[in-house]
């Protein structure tokens, strides 16, 4: 058995193999049990946890004389600081605005506030660039820019310019369901058949609109609460 934790000099191929299948179950339990928070908002804070993290994960690979089994304790140790974090940041609002940072109005009413600009080095081509990715190409149609902790752009447009929605028109919103898979690779899902009302022979009937006679050809089908069927062929 090679030599794997601990410091190892020269550290064999098999022992090299065994490491990085031991990095992969790390990197994986590091994934899947960080706080969902950390990966969605990831904040300034979270970005330099998560480049630590990923740093110790594969410090045993990139040098041998890194020692496996250190890694374990400033791993463990960082877990559990960023638990912390979170656990008072939920609890005090000050000491989460000082842990996440707060927003920044970048434009108020129209107006670009330059001071803030200038603080966070954001340039005008920038600004102009996340105004056009949420379809706004007129500042003064703008009633508030604001930069999240986590980097993004939230935009408001003023009232005049927002889209109608029904209840600006007082009409009732028809609900909107998810679609149900009834058929996945070829597979058919009988249950959601029942759920969405309608029976297999309704399903071929309206499949050879398609033309399509048999289930293991269609990729993919889903069904919404209209019954409106979306079907994808596997070729």
């Amino acid at each position: 058995m090679p030599k794997v934790f601990g410091v190892v000099k020269d550290i064999s191929l098999f022992g090299y193999v065994i490491r990085t299948f031991l990095v992969g179950i790390v990197a994986f339990l590091v994934g899947r049990y960080m706080l969902k928070r950390t990966i969605n908002q990831l904040t300034s804070y979270d970005f330099a946890l998560v480049w630590t993290l990923g740093t110790l994960t594969v410090a045993p690979l990139l040098n041998g004389e890194t020692s496996f089994t250190y890694i374990i304790v400033p791993l463990i140790t960082l877990f559990f600081w960023n638990y912390m974090i979170s656990l008072i940041s939920l609890k005090n609002r000050d000491l989460s605005l000082f842990f996440n940072g707060k927003p920044i109005i970048l434009i108020d009413n129209g107006k670009i506030i330059r001071k803030n600009l200038k603080k966070h080095f954001i340039n005008i081509d920038l600004l102009m660039s996340e105004l056009r990715v949420k379809n706004v190409f007129d500042i003064s149609e703008v009633k508030y820019a604001i930069l999240e902790p986590n980097g993004h752009f939230s935009i408001i447009k003023k009232e005049f310019h927002r889209p109608v929605t029904p209840k600006d028109l007082k009409l009732t919103a028809k609900a909107i369901d998810l679609p149900l898979v009834i058929i996945n690779d070829g597979k058919l899902f009988e249950e959601n058949l029942t759920k969405s009302g309608v029976d297999k022979e309704w399903l071929m009937s309206n499949l050879s609109m398609y033309n399509v006679s048999d289930i293991s050809n269609i990729y993919l089908a889903t069904i919404d609460n209209s019954k409106k069927l979306y079907v994808a062929k596997k070729d």
